[in-house]
């Protein structure tokens, strides 16, 4: 059972996007009066400290012809005029309950900027949601190789205080059923838990698989968060 302190804790991953957006270096994100978004090479989200429609405007205006921005909300958000949704769905946000321990399998390897190209090239594989361009410098990212081909990887994106987000778990598909995957997760989660934070993550409801997997591996369901992804409307787009 939660401890009531641990309820209240975790009511800060309510809107975690602003909160991860308020506290992320300024190089990572645009910024406007009660709004904020990832600049769009490290990832396509935007928040703000509410959703009626005049809050979402403000994120929206930063929005580019062509550019996608997602909100992750409790509730859906109060959309302006001007804009299409492109996407709509449900995530499990979950976090860690147990204690991890590092891995000592020599094919986890650390990966930085200069593997950014096969990071890429990974994500367009095996598609674990968006992954832009330097998504890779938000937080630490773990890889292993075969063959010296890169071919699961599980990173960080969203810091939020205490808690780091796992994303990017994803194994090519030649690959999958090795449990790479779950060996990636344990050992991030590891390394976060060494540095006194706590691991949470954002999983689509639709993907039974990877659910029943975190839960295996030792993550709760804390809340269920909406996730709206919009572009500017193309009677608006010029």
């Amino acid at each position: 059972m939660q401890s009531s302190s641990e309820v209240a804790t975790e009511e800060y991953l309510v809107n975690p996007v602003w909160i991860a957006l308020t506290e992320a270096p300024e190089a990572f994100v645009e910024r406007r009066a009660g709004a904020a978004r990832y600049h769009p090479e490290f990832a396509p989200f935007g928040a703000a400290q509410h959703y009626d429609a005049q809050s979402v405007s403000q994120v929206a205006a930063m929005l580019q012809p062509a550019q996608r921005l997602s909100f992750f909300t409790e509730e859906k958000p109060d959309l302006p005029p001007g804009f299409d949704i492109v996407r709509e769905a449900v995530a499990n946000q979950m976090v860690a309950t147990r204690g991890f321990a590092e891995s000592s399998d020599r094919r986890i390897v650390r990966l930085g900027v200069d593997n950014a190209a096969d990071m890429l090239r990974l994500a367009g594989l095996a598609e674990p949601g968006p992954f832009s361009a330097r998504t890779n410098e938000l937080g630490h990212f773990f890889g292993i190789r075969e063959r010296g081909e890169l071919v699961a990887m599980a990173g960080e994106r969203m810091t939020a205080g205490q808690y780091v987000e796992i994303s990017a778990v994803c194994t090519h598909p030649e690959w999958r059923g090795r449990g790479l995957g779950r060996l990636l997760m344990e050992h991030l989660s590891a390394t976060i838990q060494e540095r006194n934070k706590i691991p949470f993550l954002h999983v689509f409801i639709s993907n039974v698989g990877a659910v029943r997997l975190y839960r295996e591996i030792g993550f709760r369901v804390s809340r269920t968060l909406h996730l709206t992804a919009i572009v500017t409307s193309s009677a608006n787009a010029s």
